[in-house]
């Protein structure tokens, strides 16, 4: 992929200072832009900053200090980097030049294009908003859609990349079924049901203990709704189904809070310190 970066011939200075440069800015890059970021979020460079951001701003300020050198290497390279920020229609314009330079890069660059150019067929394409019903069938024909490509694209960086993005939509369709619960038959039910398919579906995913934080605030939620309508002291409230949201909750967080190492883990031990707060409040209130 960098060969060309000492095909031009002249002299030695010439020749190899300029790529020495631009080796140091894409070797690191090039071997960590290949990881899964479905499963990992993604890497950071030895200072600690997204290597997809870092790479670009330094791939720019070469390409300012030496106009028209490698301009191909640069452009791809730029592209790897703006597609696993989800920049896709950015990187389609830089691989069409790639493509059209007829240079080393350009049969790669030609099929990253089309990759990316089927991604954009799904993202563009409207979601219906007349009837929820609707929203949600839309929703589910670009998850299939997804996998699709996913299958298409097994072994490849375009696999993860597709999974991602069928991971956004089944993100996209429980949050949707959540707004509207009160409009939908069951609508708590649908949106437990939801919530329990994204886990299973996206254990292996990077979000899982942020989708699991989220399914405890949904119990948490539910717990301060009944709560809410039935009067704790009140002869009409039932401390068991009180009870049984929030000890999901607990459960869910728990879970979370077991994990080391993870950004999560924190977050997930205030919110067990607050659920308990809460059910110990209610539970003095029903005696």
């Amino acid at each position: 992929m960098l060969a060309g970066c000492s095909s031009r011939t002249a002299s030695p200075e010439a020749r190899y200072a300029p790529a020495g440069d631009l080796l140091d800015i894409v070797k690191d890059f090039q071997r960590l832009a290949k990881e899964d970021t479905y499963r990992f979020a993604i890497p950071k460079d030895v200072t600690g900053v997204n290597i997809m951001k870092a790479t670009l701003v330094r791939l720019d300020d070469y390409e300012r200090k030496n106009a028209g050198k490698f301009t191909d290497i640069i452009q791809f390279n730029k592209a790897l980097a703006l597609e696993r920020l989800r920049e896709y229609a950015e990187a389609t314009v830089l691989y069409r030049n790639v493509s059209e330079t007829g240079g080393r890069l350009g049969a790669e660059a030609s099929k990253n294009l089309e990759a990316l150019e089927s991604f954009l067929n799904i993202l563009d394409k409207p979601l219906p908003t007349e009837d929820p019903f609707q929203y949600i069938r839309g929703l589910d024909e670009k998850v299939a859609a997804w996998n699709h490509l996913i299958e298409k694209h097994q072994g490849t960086t375009y696999e993860f990349l597709a999974r991602g993005e069928e991971e956004r939509i089944d993100r996209a369709k429980v949050a949707f079924v959540e707004a509207n619960r009160f409009r939908l038959k069951d609508g708590n039910q649908l949106v437990i049901l939801g919530y329990s398919q994204l886990i299973t579906k996206h254990r292996q995913s990077k979000n899982i203990y942020r989708f699991i934080i989220d399914f405890g605030d949904f119990y948490g939620l539910l717990a301060k709704e009944y709560a809410a309508q039935y009067d704790p002291e009140g002869l009409s409230f039932e401390l068991k189904a009180f009870d049984q949201f929030a000890k999901s909750a607990l459960k869910l967080y728990t879970e979370v809070v077991q994990v080391d190492g993870i950004v999560e883990k924190i977050e997930a031990q205030g919110k067990i310190e607050a659920m308990r707060g809460l059910n110990e409040k209610v539970t003095r209130l029903s005696r």
